[in-house]
This record gives C-alpha cells, structure tokens and sequence, in this order.
C-alpha cells in the first residue's frame, strides 16, 4: 500500500520523485513547507545534478510509469 499524500496541505510528498511541469527536470522532494492561511504548499526537489528547485506544490507532478523506467533517481 502506497503512502497517504494530500494535495492540499503538501503532507506526504517528501522523499517522493516528482517533475517539474514546465522544465522537465527530474528530482527528490526535499523538503516540504505545508499550507497555511489559503497559501499552498512549497515544494524544494533536489534534481540530479545536486541543484535545488523549488516551487509550489502545484509546479510538480509525479512521474508516469514510462517517464520512472527513463528517470532513475538514486
């Protein structure tokens, strides 16, 4: 069974290997700062390279199965 994740609040997300939507760089969440007061969550993934990306929540996605067999990260 898979780890509980909400969206909403940014709960369960780190450790998980998500994409950027808009650059495509692949990477670990982080670390996660949970929503508060109508804000949404942030995101920091640490890519490949040793590079950090942040953004918010909204920013990434999971990658697909296709995507995960071409984007090993360790």
């Amino acid at each position: 069974m898979g780890k509980t994740k909400i969206p909403a609040t940014g709960e369960g997300y780190l450790g998980e290997t998500m994409i950027h939507r808009l650059t495509r760089a692949v990477g670990v969440v982080e670390s996660v700062i949970e929503a508060k007061a109508g804000w949404p969550p942030q995101v920091v993934l640490k890519l490949k390279d040793g590079s950090m990306k942040k953004g918010k929540l909204s920013d990434f996605r999971e990658l697909s199965a296709s995507e995960r067999e071409k984007n090993s990260v360790a």
